[in-house]
């Protein structure tokens, strides 16, 4: 059989799938195969034939498509290759094939295989990362630190064994001299009864900081997550921006080979060629910088997932974040955080650290009982006798040279020094969601603007194609009028992406970002001391400020006058969002 042949039956299995899969579930018919399957009688064999051509040659393009054809949403962000759907959120407004526009987003590629996912690519991340292993062992270690202390709380079992040889010399007179073998064997149980419970707030102390060592790990995991997420986001960013760059370079190319042609058959300008010639090096120039950006994104990626991405990449779905109606502060998001949890637990760490000092000033009572046997000089009535004993012993520091109260004084300042951390950190976090939310905020009064400038450029470019057909401009125009709207789309895409990135990172912040992806904390369950963690309120609200005031991002208006008066800015209100 012969590849035209097999390329067409392939196409043909390609129309027949959706509309089986669609009749089966009950689904719309996709919109780019009402065109091919229309009832209406006034559409001709000839014109479905012309839409079914101009599918196979847009389907031929990409040696791969008829085998890895996916139906995605209109909101869908495709690979490299692959169109973007015109209303697309994530997209480049501009007039593309109907057939992407199809509402089966769960089918797989042909081939078998899927598109990496956001969750799938962080998931990825987060097990691979050396990061938070790094961490997981630190709180491993904590762990076995305190349950070193915790086994002083223990009875201690000792059991010593001994054997030897010993001789006796008399003198002077007459001298003499003996000797004997000797034996024996000693076990002995102690119980620490009371050390001022210097070791119990010692057990706690560790408690909290393996505590610490745990929200730590939760901070790492939250930052991997973070980057994972960024990384995957610039990835789908730089692939659209290499499409813009490519149609970019390709219009410049084209407009220079018609000035070309022009030139050489002596009716254009030779200044126009050179002109048209210098913009195309900056549009190549331009191109190549997006195949940088995308290789040095894609090395963040490896980096982070372990293997570069996949040709197929899923939608970056639109995280949930509050609405400023549901909360008047950053309290709670202030609270959830885990770097400021592990700093209180290391404040409270240093409240035990303190209370296990002044232990030292009581004293000690242990418990001790014992039993042993010695065979120690032959000649006494007590040899080879087993010895059995049992006793309270106190002991009682009463000068250690000012250690204890140096040691006092340290974990004093300690406890001080850890609440300075903590509510250091407690305000950059302040700062941090602030920021944030300032920038989204800001980023989302623009993007409809974005839009606007977008859709006037592209309705400018049309006009100006018109209007060159019509002699009314030049080929440079229509140069002029294609930067422009390359420029404009860079400007929408740069701004919902960025966008993406700052409600990603605010999750992050505060501690959403997990849930948000559906994935799990690294632990299953938190360490007991959790429940014995109490960030005061007096700290939280310290910190903690109303949520910032975007009113002064409300775009100004145009207010016009009558009598013919020139139009004026009206300024954004001051008052009220």
């Amino acid at each position: 059989m012969s590849e035209p042949i097999l390329r067409r039956l392939s196409f043909t299995l390609y129309l027949a799938l959706p509309v089986a899969l669609t009749g089966c579930a009950g689904l719309e018919t996709p919109v780019w195969l009402q065109s091919l399957y229309s009832t209406d009688s006034s559409q001709t064999y000839d014109t479905q034939k012309q839409t079914l051509d101009e599918l196979l040659v847009q389907l031929q393009s990409d040696e791969n498509t008829a085998q890895q054809a996916v139906s995605v949403k209109s909101s869908a962000i495709p690979g490299n290759n692959s169109p973007v759907g015109k209303n697309s959120a994530l997209s480049r407004t501009t007039s593309e094939p109907a057939w992407n526009q199809s509402s089966l987003q769960d089918l797989k590629l042909a081939n078998g295989t899927t598109r990496a996912s956001l969750r799938e690519s962080v998931e990825r991340a987060l097990l691979g990362s050396q990061q938070i292993m790094s961490s997981f062992q630190n709180f491993q270690a904590a762990l076995q630190g305190q349950e070193i202390d915790r086994g002083r709380l223990m009875p201690q079992v000792n059991f010593q064994g001994q054997a030897g040889y010993d001789w006796r010399y008399r003198s002077p007179q007459p001298p003499s001299s003996e000797s004997w073998n000797r034996s024996g064997m000693n076990l002995g149980l102690s119980q620490l009864l009371y050390d001022g419970n210097a070791t119990r707030n010692t057990v706690k102390q560790l408690g909290l900081e393996k505590l610490a060592t745990y929200y730590d790990l939760l901070t790492t995991t939250d930052a991997v997550a973070n980057e994972a997420v960024n990384a995957y986001i610039d990835v789908v960013r730089y692939r659209h921006m290499i499409e813009l760059a490519q149609e970019n370079y390709n219009i410049h190319k084209k407009t220079l080979g018609l000035l070309s042609e022009r030139l050489d058959s002596g009716v254009g300008r030779g200044v126009d060629t050179e002109h048209a010639a210098g913009r195309l090096a900056l549009a190549q120039t331009n191109l190549m910088t997006e195949n940088n950006n995308l290789n040095n994104v894609n090395q963040r990626y490896r980096r982070l997932m372990g293997d570069l991405p996949p040709k197929h990449i899923a939608p970056v779905p639109e995280p949930r974040l509050p609405t400023a109606s549901e909360m008047t502060n950053f309290g709670m998001a202030i609270r959830n955080n885990p770097d400021i949890l592990s700093k209180q637990a290391m404040v409270q760490a240093a409240q035990a650290s303190t209370d296990a000092a002044r232990g030292n000033f009581s004293p000690t009572l242990e418990l001790r009982a014992s039993t042993s046997s010695e065979r120690d000089n032959p000649t006494s009535s007590n040899y080879g006798a087993l010895n059995n004993r049992v006793e309270v012993v106190m002991n009682y520091a009463l000068f250690r040279g000012g250690s204890d109260t140096a040691r006092l004084r340290q974990s004093s300042a300690q406890t001080l020094s850890a609440r300075n951390v903590r509510d250091h950190t407690c305000r950059n976090l302040q700062q941090e969601l602030s920021t944030t939310w300032n920038d989204i905020q800001r980023t989302r009064a623009q993007l409809p603007f974005l839009k606007d400038h977008e859709k006037s450029m592209e309705k400018v470019s049309v006009a100006a194609e018109q209007q060159f057909q019509i002699g009314q401009r030049s080929l440079l125009d229509l140069l002029d009028t294609a930067n422009e709207l390359f420029d404009s789309r860079r400007a929408r895409l740069n701004g919902e992406y960025d966008l993406l990135k700052l409600e990603y990172r605010w999750l992050a912040l505060a501690h959403r970002l997990l849930p948000e992806l559906g994935l799990a904390e690294p632990l299953g369950t938190r360490p007991a001391e959790s429940s014995e963690l109490l960030l005061p309120d007096e700290v939280i609200q310290a910190c903690a400020a109303p949520i910032p005031d975007t009113k002064n991002l409300a775009p100004g208006g145009l207010v016009y006058q009558n009598d013919g008066l020139p139009p004026i800015i009206r300024a954004a209100s001051k008052s009220g969002r």
